[in-house]
């Protein structure tokens, strides 16, 4: 990534947390994000000005941990940009420069956004990656799983193959002519 735009400062990170929970969490939360490197307090500002925001403090706690979760080309400013790439990732051969002259970039540039769910920030384009996002602590599970079907059937068999071992098996009579 290129050179951040700007630093943003230990109090700009304090304003845009959410004003709620315990003032130990919120410091346990500005700690977390004190740690991120300039390029990455500019991702959590484009993401900030996004329809991507960050809501809660656990979000913000998690922040760091999931930078990759997003992708911000800060060199990307316009439609435009975003259409010439997109040319350049799905073109497979090279085009002479009379008839790149003719291509109108803006319809692929529409389309790459739509696609990518992208948006412009003050500090350039800004998409998801597609990356999961890792959460401090594994989601409560069910105490208890519930056997799949292939389990179910298995046990099943199982229990009916055990009775049949305890029960000897009984000769119908012949029916009577």
């Amino acid at each position: 990534m290129a050179k951040s735009k700007s630093d943003i400062s230990l109090n700009n990170l304090k304003a845009m947390l959410p004003q709620e929970g315990e003032p130990a969490e919120q410091e346990a939360t500005l700690r977390a994000l004190s740690s991120l490197s300039p390029e990455d307090r500019d991702l959590l500002a484009a993401v900030q000005e996004s329809p991507f925001r960050l809501t809660t403090l656990e979000q913000f706690r998690e922040f760091p941990a999931n930078t990759e979760y997003f992708i911000l080309e800060d060199n990307i400013s316009k439609v435009e940009d975003v259409g010439w790439r997109y040319l350049a990732q799905h073109l497979d051969i090279l085009l002479p420069p009379e008839l790149l002259d003719a291509i109108n970039p803006v319809p692929f540039g529409n389309h790459a956004m739509q696609e990518e769910q992208g948006c412009f920030t003050s500090k350039g384009y800004l998409t998801l990656s597609g990356d999961e996002w890792e959460h401090e602590r594994p989601r409560e599970r069910q105490t208890e799983k519930k056997p799949s079907i292939k389990e179910r059937l298995e046990q099943s068999r199982k229990e009916c193959a055990n009775q049949s071992k305890a029960r000897p098996h009984r000769e119908k009579p012949a029916p009577e002519r």
